[in-house]
């Protein structure tokens, strides 16, 4: 294990340029240490850089026309990505048509014709907007059910980032490039009311196997009495679909709080599902089950 290394305070707790730390007074000889980190070329830093903590790492020495696109942008926004598309290298690094791409160790580089107003200073770093982020990923291959799950992030009614029309707008701008299809099939299935990644992609499933549209986190009651609000649901069939993710089973308390909400809707008449993570991961059996309820009552 790497032992402390002394630097000045401004540099001590975060990634720096050899340029910058030259410039604090750090001789050449100490920038040298292999007690440093070298995530980049002419970057050094005193801790272990990881997560996030590499792209901007990598912006300290990105050039001014270039910014994060992609999947990298995706991760500075916290939308959520399928495993398969979160690994953070290489980073996606873009540079408008006509500029020189750029490359380095771990850069996947881009060329993209872009509109001004669809890249921003987000964090201290040039990334693609929110909105022009969530398009690109479906030209990096997402399904639309993947898609509407980052969507559903970027509008989740306890904080909104952003709006479903400015969504549209960016994709309108989009139009005629690759994804633009899964774009626009994507739009209308939107819903900032979604709680997590697998209740968009469950209820995405379910609508495109021919379901009516459920309602999502709405409140079941009996007169005037609050029962439990079901992830999906389809109150004219009283039917109900919870995604339980691991801590419904590990979490004492949260595993007796489901048995007493489905012991209530149950007495009302109502069919209750449970899907679990290899439901997400495979969901044909759990939409087929949910969609022969639907259609018998």
């Amino acid at each position: 294990m790497r032992t402390p290394l002394d630097l000045p305070d401004p540099l001590r707790d975060r990634p720096f340029t050899v340029y910058e730390a030259l410039a604090l007074g750090v001789p050449h000889s100490r920038l040298r240490s292999t007690r440093l980190e070298r995530p980049f070329w002419g970057v050094r830093s005193g801790r272990r850089v990881q997560g996030v903590g590499i792209l901007k790492a990598y912006a300290l020495r990105m050039p001014r026309h270039a910014f994060f696109i992609g999947t990298t942008a995706a991760l500075l926004h916290e939308l959520p990505l399928p495993p398969s598309r979160d690994a953070i290298l290489p980073l996606h690094v873009a540079v408008p048509a006509g500029k020189r791409r750029v490359s380095a160790r771990d850069i996947m580089p881009h060329h993209v014709t872009i509109a001004a107003q669809d890249v921003v200073e987000f964090e201290g770093v040039r990334v693609t907007t929110l909105e022009r982020t969530w398009c690109d990923l479906a030209a990096s291959g997402l399904t639309v059910s993947q898609l509407v799950a980052a969507g559903d992030a970027a509008l989740w009614h306890r904080h909104p980032r952003t709006t479903l029309r400015r969504m549209a707008g960016a994709a309108a701008r989009y139009d005629g490039r690759r994804g633009a299809a899964t774009i626009r099939a994507s739009l209308p299935l939107l819903d900032g009311r979604a709680d997590s990644a697998p209740e968009s992609e469950l209820r995405v499933a379910i609508s495109l196997a021919g379901a009516p549209a459920p309602e999502v986190n709405s409140a079941v009651l009996d007169g005037r009495r609050f029962v439990a609000t079901p992830d999906l649901s389809w109150p004219r069939h009283r039917v109900a679909l919870e995604y339980e993710g691991d801590h419904h089973r590990t979490d004492a308390r949260q595993w007796h709080h489901d048995i007493a909400r489905y012991s209530r809707l149950q007495e009302l008449g109502w069919l209750v599902f449970r899907a679990t993570a290899a439901d997400y991961r495979d969901p044909s059996a759990i939409v087929s089950r949910v969609i022969r309820a639907i259609e018998s009552r």
